[in-house]
């Protein structure tokens, strides 16, 4: 399928369903990425060693964020466990205390008991001369039954809330094990997968060996994103815009998208011809990535070259793009945003070193992102 042939049938789509609200953008989001994707395969789908290595890598890359997803859970998990943990323990070093004073005060109770004997009230009345202050005596007497009575039963639920902390707390403490037996078997499965990815790597560099079989490679890719991004232009010119400040306003001011230095800058070379068409920022693996604006999520998905990639409508023709991460966060359709984390930062697309690729483009064109992303301090 050629790209005229896919815009024609991205157009025809919106066509069908040009009355859609919330729920049906979502769905149509989906069924274009769907289609994008069918499409690039079929582009892919072609003879040769790079091509089988692409795929493998892409496999490769695809499985490390899916477990990096699940790590990233499992961490969310233990880390909800561990908060649980510290307050049974508080409560139980609470109930603790309030046990030994508990404790003390019935042991006062049966010291006074022992010293008076078992004829309490026969006492009471043999010192009293007054009928009315024998009555009050009996009342006090009755009172101090009740209240020795109510603090032995306090104890007793105090001892039984104790049982129950110290049951949850063992309970707590197993699933905390169990959490992270399974999150050490999923960074051992990682680490598989890195290895395999290493290999990958290695041949493709070998497929790649001169700069012009590279810089074939460098415009295929670079290809099928424009085509990517000429679909989704065309087709989320019926979506509903974001509910938000104008994008043109916040030039200049707009957020960075990582925290990291800028490797390769916009219209800088990249290989011979070739110019960057927007900046690659060196960061840390797992770094959060932050949408620079409000807007909708138009793609989410793997792209060969540029690994996990993920697109952000912010209306009137500005969409920004992030690319090369190690795990996506947000959906197509998903609505973000300024400053949530839509990503993690990564090295998918066959990369060596972890680094955020971020474009911001206007009505199909690149624009320089040092124009529109605030001066850092």
């Amino acid at each position: 399928m050629t790209v005229r042939t896919l815009l024609l049938a991205v157009a025809m789509f919106w066509v069908l369903a040009a009355a859609a609200g919330e729920s049906e953008d979502r769905a149509r989001l989906k069924a274009l990425q769907d289609e994008i994707a069918d499409t690039r395969a079929r582009i892919e789908s072609r003879s040769g060693r790079h091509a089988r290595l692409s795929e493998k890598l892409e496999k490769q890359e695809t499985a490390i964020a899916d477990i990096g997803r699940e790590m990233s859970t499992i961490e969310n998990r233990m880390a909800q466990l561990r908060g649980e943990l510290q307050s049974l323990d508080k409560r139980r070093t609470s109930l603790e205390e309030q046990r030994r004073e508990q404790r003390e005060q019935i042991a006062r109770e049966i010291a006074m008991a022992y010293r008076l004997g078992r004829e309490e009230p026969l006492k009471l009345l043999l010192n009293q001369q007054d009928p009315q202050q024998m009555a009050r005596a009996l009342k006090y007497y009755e009172y101090f039954l009740e209240a020795r009575h109510a603090k032995i039963q306090a104890y007793r639920e105090t001892l039984e809330e104790l049982t129950e902390v110290a049951n949850a707390i063992r309970s707590k403490q197993g699933n905390l094990a169990e959490t992270r037996t399974e999150l050490s078997e999923r960074k051992t499965a990682l680490e598989r997968q890195h290895a395999r990815r290493k290999e990958t790597l290695a041949g493709l560099a070998e497929e790649l060996g001169s700069e012009k079989d590279r810089l074939a490679r460098l415009k295929k890719e670079r290809a099928q994103l424009e085509t990517v991004l000429a679909a989704l232009e065309k087709a989320i010119q019926d979506l509903s815009p974001p509910e938000s400040a104008p994008f043109p306003r916040q030039k200049g001011a707009l957020p960075w998208p990582v925290k990291g230095r800028v490797k390769h800058a916009f219209g800088s070379r990249r290989a011979a011809n070739l110019p960057w068409t927007g900046w690659l920022l060196e960061t840390e693996p797992g770094q959060p990535v932050l949408s620079v604006h409000n807007g909708r999520v138009v793609f989410s998905d793997y792209l060969r070259g540029h690994g996990l990639v993920l697109i952000v409508d912010h209306g009137e023709g500005y969409l920004s793009l992030y690319a090369h991460n190690q795990v996506l966060l947000a959906e197509a359709g998903e609505w973000v945003e300024a400053g949530q984390a839509v990503a993690r930062a990564g090295r998918s697309g066959g990369l060596t070193e972890s680094a955020l690729y971020f474009e911001i483009r206007h009505n199909g064109r690149p624009q320089d992102p040092k124009v529109w992303l605030a001066d850092r301090r």
